[in-house]
């Protein structure tokens, strides 16, 4: 989890085991974001020129004023009274809490299901194009999250299920654990299970 974390908030983004990318910007943002308001223009006529650009940085001294009462908030009104001051002296508190969070649940999630996804798709692939199961008759029907389900002609069902596990397995060689493929043969999904002999 913590690796994970660390690889969104240095890059934006964790990676699948095969390198696919999940793109997490909101890890990275600032827990609170500081703007002034637009009524607030700070803007002094003796010294400013008219046609100068509204700079909306909000300087350090404030943000650090602000950042330290709102890190001994401990509930959700606290920190909305401390916004609302903050509103009433024209500057905008954006809080990214929640998007942080989100990203953060997010991380680990990426991962794991995104590697799974990889890799059932890979074993679709090496199922799909072998010649040998194509040979016995063998079809792929369906996917059902990490599962496979295909038919072939019984008399080959001994044949299929050992070239299948293996290619199941084959598909999972990017992993650093050993994999195994859990196999069911029946004469239809769900029904009683046929021993292979």
């Amino acid at each position: 989890m913590l690796d994970s974390e660390k690889m969104a908030k240095e890059c934006g983004y964790v990676t699948t085991n095969w390198g696919r990318k999940r793109r997490l910007p909101n890890i990275q943002l600032d827990l609170y974001e500081f703007s002034y308001s637009k009524n607030n223009q700070n803007f002094d006529p003796l010294f400013d020129d008219i046609n100068t650009s509204f700079n909306n940085e909000v300087p350090d001294n404030i943000k650090n004023k602000y950042l330290k009462m709102l890190d001994k908030c401990y509930g959700k009104e606290e920190k909305d009274r401390i916004k609302a001051m903050a509103t009433s002296e024209g500057i905008n508190i954006k809080d990214n809490g929640g998007y942080i969070a989100e990203a953060k649940r997010q991380c680990v999630n990426s991962r794991i299901q995104g590697s799974a996804a990889d890799q059932i798709k890979i074993a679709m692939i090496l199922i799909g194009t072998n010649q040998r199961l194509k040979e016995l008759g063998f079809r792929l029907l369906l996917t059902v999250h990490d599962e496979l389900i295909g038919e072939c002609p019984k008399e080959n069902i001994k044949e299929v299920s050992e070239l299948f596990s293996k290619l199941m397995i084959e598909a999972a060689k990017e992993l650093v654990i050993p994999s195994k493929c859990d196999l069911s043969v029946s004469d239809r999904w769900y029904g009683e299970e046929i021993k292979v002999a």
